[in-house]
């Protein structure tokens, strides 16, 4: 049986956990980049394991001064539980140790980019958890429900499953105050004669497009039953059923056609190149010239796709006599003219005046920001629809998405 760690081993662990990740984030700084995948969810365990140290030191220095038995705060199996958090709002009842260190950290960020925050009627939920598994495609054979391997994160579709977050975009959380990225054109140099005076060859900066968050909301029904079930499965039904609320929407506007609305983010379609028409190898090609030619062949280089360009491309030789081949190789690899090329229906279909052709696009997607403001707030509301058996969870969040460097991306449209 592991020993019992003290206040002081408690104290030494959590400047540890604040040592290692502020070191993280001047590396970032140095390195002028964002975090990657690994830095953010180690940023997130610390953040939540030294909020279950302060809870722990607190309970501990309680005790101590009662002199009653020691009591540790529940870990391991018995962690951040997404279904009983939301039993105990509805309920009206205490959060445990375990949900409302959670909380009360995703509060603390949320305060500081939405009011509603400071509302006790509503539930403030992280956008991840430390502890991070995949779904998988088994179902437990009496109920059909999704089984999943440990216990999951809120959104992990968002960060691991959707085609933009594969493309490589740069996906950014937890954001406070509105965001820009400036530019700087380059700088110059001149040939002059040995003593002619130097020209002035300094760039010019601009601001660049501004980004705000825009409110994101939605509601899913979950049966009481379900909600009361003790069940791992049931806990991942739950957070899937949140994920695919607020993660599908997110796609499908960021890669939308539609109008420009004052409260959406723009869609990257809004706007289509001169490339179009049957697909062709030429036209692939083109994608990738244009990028060249804009001296962004570089970064996360990716084409998104509507399948059934894919199923295209996969009949489509690339000269007459077909000795080149398909466009889309049949190898298994995913790969078109040697990048990577991924596929959703979230793409627009029914282009062009002929309203005939499918949405395809190619650039370096590391220029293509997602943004999440503040965190998740839940209202849990136990009355609507109380006469079917049911809670409604109406979820409300902050995101802004678009093409930092536009001339990084060809979008266009192919038959």
């Amino acid at each position: 049986m592991a020993k019992e760690k003290s206040i002081t081993d408690l104290k030494d662990e959590k400047k540890q956990l604040s040592a290692r990740s502020k070191e993280i984030i001047e590396k970032a700084k140095g390195e002028k980049r964002q975090f990657s995948s690994e830095e953010n969810e180690e940023l997130g365990a610390n953040q939540a394991r030294m909020a279950e140290i302060n809870l722990e030191i607190e309970e501990r220095e309680e005790e101590n001064r009662s002199k009653r038995p020691v009591k540790t705060v529940v870990t391991g199996n018995s962690g951040f539980s997404i279904r009983r958090a939301i039993l105990a709002q509805m309920n009206k009842t205490e959060q445990r140790d375990s949900e409302a260190a959670v909380i009360e950290e995703a509060t603390r960020l949320h305060r500081s980019v939405a009011a509603t925050a400071e509302n006790c009627g509503e539930l403030i939920l992280p956008l991840s958890y430390q502890k991070r598994a995949a779904y998988t495609a088994g179902t437990e054979a009496t109920t059909g429900v999704v089984i999943d391997e440990e216990q999951q994160e809120l959104l992990l579709p968002l960060e691991a499953n959707l085609v933009l977050s594969q493309a490589g975009v740069r996906m950014m959380t937890g954001l406070v105050g509105n965001i820009y990225w400036p530019k700087h054109t380059a700088a110059q140099v001149f040939w002059e004669g040995e003593n002619d005076e130097a020209k002035d060859g300094k760039g010019e900066f601009s601001k660049g497009k501004l980004y705000s968050p825009k409110r994101l909301t939605a509601y899913v029904d979950i049966s009481k039953q379900l909600l009361i079930q003790e069940n791992r499965s049931v806990e991942g039904l739950i957070r899937q059923l949140l994920a695919i609320a607020i993660a599908q929407k997110v796609e499908k506007t960021a890669l939308n056609n539609a109008s420009t609305e004052e409260n959406v983010p723009d869609g990257m379609f809004q706007t289509l190149s001169d490339v179009s028409g049957a697909m062709d190898w030429g036209k692939i090609v083109e994608l990738e010239t244009n990028a060249d030619l804009n001296n962004a062949l570089f970064g996360n280089l990716a084409y998104i796709m509507h399948p059934s360009l894919v199923g295209k491309a996969k009949t489509k030789v690339k000269d007459p006599s077909g000795a080149g081949g398909f466009l889309f190789g049949n190898d298994g690899t995913g790969m078109l003219n040697g990048y990577r090329a991924l596929r959703t229906n979230n793409i627009p279909k029914g282009l062009r005046d002929g309203k005939d052709e499918f949405g395809i696009v190619f650039g370096n997607w590391a220029d293509y920001f997602l943004g999440q403001w503040g965190a998740i707030d839940m209202t849990v509301d136990p009355y609507t629809q109380a006469t079917k058996g049911a809670v409604r969870l109406v979820i409300n969040s902050y995101w802004n998405m678009g093409m930092i460097r536009p001339e990084s991306f060809t979008i266009a449209s192919m038959k």
